[in-house]
């Protein structure tokens, strides 16, 4: 049976990425390869609307995460963080785990923070250097107002680190033109390759910050990978195979355009929202990422019995609820490589096995909704 990925990540893989790993591998060292690793790293500074150097890290997004943590602050340093969920959280034990000291602004998974509770902590806590969010939350697919809690902290002349780890690829961050100064992301998903590459990028203000930290890194070290990477190179072996993926994946989002890429997300998410709908569903987080569709299990449906017929009987793999939410959603991932057909699919194998496992619905609600969706949307 053919099984196809529609997890928030990893997701997909376009056939020109699984061509290029595919591939005999090359010597890092070299100029065929410093060639392809300089027009990738060009071509995610394009998507992502910056001139700043982008960063390529053998690491997982939690790796680029840390990396940012620990080149931005240093020892007995204040640092707030936003959460409201699982990877939002994990800002706070990244800076616990280098003795710095997280002052939080949480809110209920599901929820997001608003401007004036950023702006309430920032006031609690003037000796923060920097503030820590998650843009698009991945466990609860809740999106966070990222640019106006940046523009807040900038005004008290406190630095911005996102997570954007699923929100690359999906909404157009403008960087450059943003109050952002340090924006990191991982490689399985909406780039569109396997897991096993992280990218962080600074501002010029992300950059003195780094000049002065102290904190303790090694492998880490930002300024030497800048360094190197003015020469084509990376301080460390990096995964070949992985980055001459990403320089697919880069071709083909450049292909399609930046407009059109962020346009295909907003599309995909609506039609998958419409469909969750019109079956009476409830969407879970308060206002939905068009990386994923969090659903709430409705009562009296077994969630991962749902989740296990998608998959073995109509090839749609999801995911569930982690954590305090395990067995209390569904996330229907539409990041990266999908296109109205696949969301069809993922739409019409959710009905179905909603309805095998009891839930009453009309046969084709949800198939239609996200049809119409997409009729409207191409008007």
């Amino acid at each position: 049976m053919k099984r196809v990925l529609f997890t928030p990540g990893p997701t997909q893989l376009p056939a020109e990425v699984l061509e290029a790993m595919a591939r005999p591998i090359i010597h890092h060292r070299t100029d065929e390869y410093r060639t392809q690793f300089l027009e990738m790293t060009r071509l995610l500074a394009e998507h992502l609307g910056t001139t700043q150097p982008i960063l390529t890290v053998t690491c997982s997004g939690s790796g680029a995460m840390e990396a940012a943590v620990a080149n931005v602050l240093s020892p007995g340093d204040e640092a707030i963080v936003v959460e409201g969920g699982k990877f939002g959280d994990r800002w706070r034990v990244i800076c616990e785990a280098y003795g710095v000291t997280p002052r939080m602004v949480s809110v209920p998974w599901g929820r997001v923070a608003t401007v004036e509770q950023a702006e309430s902590a920032l006031a609690a806590h003037p000796k923060a250097k920097v503030l820590f969010l998650t843009h698009s939350e991945t466990s609860t697919g809740a999106l966070f107002p990222a640019q106006e809690i940046a523009r807040a902290a900038k005004a008290r002349g406190v630095a911005t680190v996102v997570d954007a780890i699923t929100s690359y690829g999906v909404y157009d961050l403008h960087f450059d033109r943003s109050d952002l100064d340090c924006v990191v992301w991982g490689s399985q998903k909406g780039m569109m390759i396997p897991p096993g590459l992280g990218f962080v990028c600074f501002s010029a203000r992300g950059w003195a910050l780094a000049e002065k930290a102290r904190l303790p890194r090694y492998y880490f070290n930002l300024l030497k990978a800048r360094s190197e990477l003015e020469r084509g190179d990376t301080p460390f072996t990096p995964a070949i195979s992985l980055v001459l993926a990403a320089y697919a994946a880069a071709l083909l989002m450049a292909k399609e355009g930046r407009a059109q890429v962020f346009e295909r997300h907003q599309r995909n998410a609506d039609a998958t929202r419409r469909a969750a709908e019109a079956l009476g569903l409830t969407l879970f987080a308060e206002v939905p990422s068009n990386t994923l569709t969090a659903v709430t299990v409705p009562a009296g449906v077994d969630g991962g019995a749902v989740m296990k017929t998608m998959e073995q009987r109509y090839g749609v793999k999801i995911a569930g609820g982690q954590n305090q939410l395990k067995g209390k959603i569904f996330r229907l991932g539409h990041i990266g490589y999908y296109d109205e057909g696949d969301i069809l699919r993922l739409v019409g194998a959710f009905e179905s096995a909603l309805v095998d496992h009891g839930f009453k619905a009309e046969p084709g609600t949800a198939l239609r909704a996200a049809q119409e969706s997409y009729r409207r949307a191409a008007k």
